[in-house]
């Protein structure tokens, strides 16, 4: 969220500078018109030999340090993390009419975070 729509659709984006409070206030939004899953993101990684792989997960947080999803350790997806830990999230909110792009690297939050959770 570093750029102002190029469409001319800027009014979406609230004069605010913070792409973390501007993702919140969407994420607000999209709680209250969309059906089924706002907080529903596709996960891109890539395998050993770069090949790329998305599928849909579940946001569970965020902060300006973060976005929390949850996966099994023993997955491919997270077999693709442990050796390649460079990822790209997309969420896509249709009754908006809006997406946003996410990408950086992972890693493992805290046991104590996730035993927390699965409690």
């Amino acid at each position: 969220m570093n750029q102002k729509n190029s469409l001319g659709l800027n009014s979406c984006f609230l004069d605010l500078n913070d792409p973390i409070e501007l993702f919140k206030t969407w994420m607000n939004e999209a709680k209250k018109s969309e059906l089924n899953d706002s907080n529903a993101l596709s996960l891109a990684t890539s395998d050993n030999e770069g090949i790329p792989s998305v599928r849909m997960v579940l946001l569970k947080d965020f902060s300006k340090n973060c976005f929390i999803f949850y996966t099994n350790l023993e997955s491919p997806k997270s077999n693709e993390i442990k050796n390649n830990p460079n990822a790209a999230m997309c969420f896509h909110w249709k009754s908006l009419l809006r997406q946003v792009r996410v990408s950086g690297t992972i890693s493992k939050i805290d046991d104590k975070i996730a035993d927390e959770y699965y409690n």
